[in-house]
């Protein structure tokens, strides 16, 4: 079994303001798609673990009666609270995380993770969400990715640039260490063993302003870590996206996926 990532509650305490704009936001048609497989009602709650700044809550928030945000960071809760404030009503922020997770918490039809199970103690958070989900609900992983095999000549020199500079953040070896299970092998071996996966991929319009706060929301290149080697960072960043760049933006292309999981007596409905 992977040993948990150490729990480190200020980890994105300098990286939170840069988040929004850096990292790639989730795709509508995504959102959608999760929101029907999994048959979302206003009489359903929705639980947002690890909220961080908050994107999924929001997205979901039209869906949903009502929704609970959770995060350890109190100034990623600032941020979140503050995007969904006058937007979402229904959501509430309150800080906390899955070590916080019990059954006062009420019960959930979804419990959603955007970029964030990785930080989890896997297995003992996926019981915890047993106690809580509804007996037809699910957990859902959300994440981003750059397609990399695509014809876009700045990517893999801006992708070099942070993996030279996160190679010695220990939690980032021990996620590419050949012990680190993945999501999927984790939920395998959980109650919420029946999977299904949704896939988004877009070509976006992407500034050079946004993949220049792309690494300062990573807590592997934060400046606690880095210090004044952030500084060096960014400018070779900034040189090598100019070069590419017209007008200042570029194209990309971006994988949104959501891995849903259920208990295996509850299969997705049919559609």
């Amino acid at each position: 079994m992977t040993a948990p990532i150490p729990f480190v509650p200020d980890r994105f305490k300098t990286t939170a303001a840069h988040y929004l704009a850096g990292r790639p936001a989730y795709s509508p048609r995504l959102i959608r798609r999760v929101a029907q497989s999994c048959q979302l009602g206003d009489a359903h709650r929705l639980l947002d673990l690890g909220c961080g700044p908050g994107q999924l809550s929001l997205a979901f928030s039209s869906w949903i009666g009502a929704g609970l945000a959770l995060d350890p960071e109190t100034e990623m809760l600032r941020v979140a609270a503050r995007l969904g404030s006058g937007i979402a009503p229904n959501i509430e922020y309150r800080k906390g995380g899955s070590y916080d997770l019990s059954p006062a918490l009420g019960r959930f039809r979804l419990a959603v993770i955007g970029r964030a199970f990785h930080w989890m103690d896997r297995p003992d958070t996926l019981a915890r969400l047993n106690e809580l989900i509804e007996p037809e609900g699910a957990v859902a992983l959300f994440s981003t990715a750059s397609v990399t095999d695509a014809a876009i000549p700045w990517l893999a020199p801006y992708r070099a640039l942070l993996e030279e500079y996160s190679q010695s953040d220990p939690a980032r070896l021990q996620r590419k260490s050949d012990e680190w299970e993945s999501h999927d092998v984790v939920l395998a071996k959980s109650l919420f063993a029946a999977l299904e996966r949704i896939s988004i991929v877009e070509t976006r319009r992407v500034s050079v302003e946004s993949l220049t706060a792309r690494p300062l929301s990573m807590s592997s290149l934060s400046r606690e870590r880095l210090g004044v080697r952030l500084d060096e960072l960014v400018a070779r960043i900034t040189a090598l996206l100019d070069a590419h760049a017209t007008n200042g933006w570029l194209d990309e292309r971006i994988e949104s996926t959501a891995l849903i999981a259920r208990r295996e007596a509850a299969q997705a409905p049919a559609r």
